[in-house]
């Protein structure tokens, strides 16, 4: 491959202010797809309790008709109730209303809890495939867009699913109900009922697109406010110090806006919907009574069979009205379903699986159990090092950028302690991306012990996550994690306190954790906010300890801590780690003077690689030109 072939124009979509992708027109399969799966386990509960909840809306409507024979009956008509008397009319209403009033509770309670319980498997199986997504997505999309479908959407759709599905279907059963009893009272009042139900049908049509598009708006607006809220806080310290807390408050304020500008404009839209729907009623009600009043006058119909279909037919226009107010509401839901689904549908990472126990068939690769159990206490090699073969490594973030490595060749004996140096942007921590497999290597490939890993199915090699157990690494910048301290060392929750005090003491941290509150329960916040930056790398050498693993790698792990820390580090580095293979990346050129070989990096390339007391010298030198 040339080094100055360059890649093809990537053609970019239409974006929305941060990146946010503009969906227009109906809802994919997939989303009812998503739906389907997600109550599917549940089905048959929930065919029981809609079978309830009908009968019991049934039963609670029905009591009108009774009421309209008793009417009917008190003015001499014949009606199927004339066996009964006054007593027994009252008992068959007060019975009719507590069954209904029973089965609608039963109906609603458990369609609710089970519409809760299969809603948040959709959250539970888009994480699942979000945690697994390619970093390349991380590094494109903002973290205020990936927290917006993680809360606001997601808030959407079990706002509507997770309790009050019940009462839009139970407005359905209404609806159904209604069109049966009416036609037990006369039957030429189903002609009013199916004109408010094609007008009120006509009038959501003329609004749907409108609300539709409005609300996905609304959904897209949320995330570039968050997203530079986000980025604000991180960055405070850094914000203060030059100053510039005027303009990052003016653009939250321009976002923010742009969100409530978003959000009055779909408050209009469903006000103007609304009243559009009352409008209606009003005019349909009062056409259904005039017509009323001439067909009794007419013989046409009794009065008890009128005040019957009269009830039904202005409730029937309000809840028609509701009807087609919720499903609105709906919409939103299937919005945010929509947005979720979004991040389901994606290509997770390559040679990345899905574990057993997930349950959408999503085409996703997904592991067995057998081969997750044999995964379970699996390693590459029970050897205590392990030799690395870097084979004509082309590498780049993206297919737009430029190459970062150009043809790297260089093998890492099992034992050896390389270390690498190069000037800033010369591919070092690209390098360490590149051993991971955190993004795809568009040429050649690296392996451990001859060992690549299998990045798809047609592929040979080790699986994706035992190959990259095989490396344990301490990054320039420590990376703990709110919870316990345990849970920071621990990663797979299975070694006995003594290790873990052994391993500290190794660190020189066992005196200080035993004098901390909670000992190796002690609380550490969100990303070791509560610990000074050499105890955070210090546990991170801990944990790098603890792994065991036969390669370990350091980027720069010691240029940002004190003298004493970085003492404990390098010494690690020779006694703890001396039967390890190491890699090393340092500035500091003497923590690498007792390394095997040193690779000179520049430029994505190899200048030297050789050993110690040749190549540090020459890159010395061209450090001082």
């Amino acid at each position: 491959m040339s080094k100055k072939q360059m890649a093809k124009p990537v053609v970019k979509p239409k974006y929305l202010s941060d990146g946010e992708i503009r969906k227009e027109g109906g809802y994919s399969k997939t989303i009812f797809e998503t739906l389907a799966l997600a109550y599917k386990p549940f089905a048959g509960r929930i065919i029981f309790f809609l079978v309830l909840g009908i009968v019991g809306r049934g039963l609670l409507l029905a009591n009108a008709n009774v009421i309209g024979y008793w009417v009917d009956e008190l003015v001499g008509k014949s009606t199927p109730l004339s066996g009964l008397s006054q007593k027994g009319i009252i008992t068959l209403l007060g019975s009719m209303a507590f069954g209904g009033f029973i089965l609608t509770v039963t109906f609603r309670t458990n369609f609710s809890r089970l519409s809760a319980r299969a809603i948040s498997t959709v959250y539970d199986e888009v994480t699942l495939r979000t945690s697994r997504l390619p970093m390349s997505f991380f590094d494109n999309t903002p973290a205020g867009r990936i927290i917006t479908r993680f809360s606001s959407d997601y808030g959407n759709i079990f706002r509507l699913f997770g309790g009050p599905l019940a009462e839009f279907i139970t407005i359905i059963f209404e609806l159904v109900m209604m069109v049966i009893l009416i036609s037990v009272a006369n039957p030429i009042y189903l002609i009013f009922v199916v004109f408010i139900a094609v007008m009120n049908f006509l009038i959501y049509k003329l609004n749907q697109e409108k609300l539709r598009t409005s609300r996905r708006e609304l959904s897209a607006s949320r995330s570039p406010s968050i997203a530079h809220f986000a980025e604000t806080t991180q960055g405070a310290s850094t914000i203060r110090s030059f100053r510039r807390q005027k303009s990052f408050g003016e653009r939250f304020e321009r976002l923010d806006r742009y969100f409530l500008t978003q959000k009055m404009n779909t408050t209009k839209s469903l006000i103007s919907f609304s009243f559009q729907m009352n409008s209606l009623t009003a005019l349909l009600l009062l056409i259904t009574g005039v017509s009323a009043y001439f067909m009794v006058e007419k013989g046409w119909a009794t009065v008890g069979s009128v005040g019957v279909a009269f009830s039904f037919i202005a409730l029937s226009g309000n809840t028609v009205q509701m009807f087609f107010e919720w499903l609105t509401q709906f919409e939103e839901a299937m919005i945010g379903v929509e947005r979720l689904d979004q991040y389901m549908r994606m290509d997770i990472e390559k040679g990345s699986h899905l574990p057993s126990y997930a349950q959408f068939a999503t085409g996703h690769p997904v592991y067995s159990d057998s081969v997750e159990k044999y995964l379970l206490h699996r390693r590459l090699t029970e050897d205590r090092s392990a030799s690395v073969q870097v084979n004509d490594v082309w590498f780049r973030y993206r297919e737009d950028l430029p190459w970062v490595l150009k043809g790297v060749n260089f093998e890492v004996k099992a034992g050896e302690r390389l270390g690498i140096v190069g000037r800033t942007g010369s591919g070092k921590s690209s390098l360490i991306q590149a051993l991971f497999y955190l993004y795809p290597i568009d040429k050649g490939n690296i392996s451990i012990n001859t060992h690549a890993p299998k990045l798809s199915e047609a592929a040979q090699g080790v699986d994706l996550n035992l190959y990259r157990q095989s490396m344990a690494f301490i990054a320039q910048e420590p990376i703990l994690f709110q919870g316990t301290l345990r849970f920071n060392l621990d990663i797979k929750d299975n070694l006995p306190d003594e290790r873990l005090l052994e391993v500290l003491d190794q660190v020189g941290l066992r005196s200080w954790v035993l004098a901390q509150p909670g000992g190796l329960l002690m609380k550490i916040e969100e990303r070791g906010k509560n610990l000074s930056l050499g105890e955070r790398q210090l546990l991170c050498m801990a944990r790098c300890l603890l792994q065991e693993a036969p390669i370990v790698i350091m980027d720069e792990a010691t240029s940002s801590v004190d003298p004493q820390s970085e003492e404990i580090m390098v010494k690690a580095t020779e006694e703890f780690f001396s039967d390890r293979t190491q890699i090393i990346i340092a500035h500091r050129l003497s923590t690498l003077a007792k390394c095997d070989r040193i690779l000179w990096l520049q430029n994505g390339e190899i200048v030297a690689l050789g050993p110690t007391h040749e190549v540090l010298p020459r890159f010395k030198n061209t450090e001082l030109v």
